[in-house]
């Protein structure tokens, strides 16, 4: 496996790869999948509109999939084979997208290509989370961002169901903002908006997800950030 590769359990992902999609596309179906809207809002609000997006981890595909449709360019990539399939079987028409596996394309020869980097829920599985963010910030051009999600240890929901989640129970990090705020500027990058949180047990509950924004719930936190 690369030394850069997208996370650090590509057989967890494998595995569950199948289960996770159709919990993905059932939010999606049912107008309710709130991660990547956040992603797509803050990548239309901040990105050129044709920009060149590189969604590193990008699972199934689904969120490099509404960029694309967006209009934006995106190369997709992902440590698991069994991910990087299902992405590429998406009914994506003449999109301007494509998906790689991470063996097959390293982000650490990458320098100043892309005009913004996503990456959803990778990088509390990286066991050098800084030296991933430097890699990033190399692969960016001047004036681009990084729109990043982070595992939220102040979550609340998080505590409750890391042990019967196995995608939580494998991950190496966890942070509060300040401390994932204090990461980022280590690695070249100023965050340009208040984080937003996102994604707990109140989610299967419609009436309640507006819970999942508060800091002491929600599992994940978005930052979008500046490269300095």
């Amino acid at each position: 496996m690369a030394d850069d590769a997208a996370g650090e359990n590509p057989t967890l992902f494998d595995e569950t790869a199948a289960d996770f999609t159709a919990r993905v596309d059932k939010l999606i179906n049912a107008g309710r999948y709130r991660r990547g809207n956040l992603f797509l809002s803050a990548a239309a609000s901040t990105v050129p509109p044709t920009g060149d997006i590189l969604d590193y981890g990008c699972g199934p595909g689904r969120i490099s999939a509404l960029l694309a449709r967006r209009g934006f360019k995106v190369l997709g990539v992902d440590p698991s084979p069994e991910m990087i399939s299902v992405a590429k079987q998406q009914h994506l028409d003449k999109l301007r997208v494509k998906f790689e596996l991470c063996e097959s394309w390293t982000i650490g020869a990458q320098v100043g290509v892309f005009d913004a980097i996503v990456c959803s829920s990778v990088i509390e599985y990286e066991t050098q989370p800084a030296e991933l963010l430097r890699k990033f910030h190399r692969a960016l051009r001047p004036s681009s961002v990084l729109i990043i999600s982070f595992a939220n240890s102040r979550s609340l929901s998080r505590a409750l169901f890391h042990r019967r989640n196995l995608h939580l129970g494998a991950q190496v990090h966890t942070w509060t903002d300040r401390e994932f705020i204090e990461l980022l500027a280590q690695s070249g990058f100023r965050p340009i908006r208040q984080t937003i949180y996102f994604e707990s047990f109140f989610d299967r509950l419609f009436s309640l997800s507006i819970l999942s924004a508060s800091q002491s719930i929600g599992a994940l936190g978005l930052i979008v950030a500046a490269r300095q």
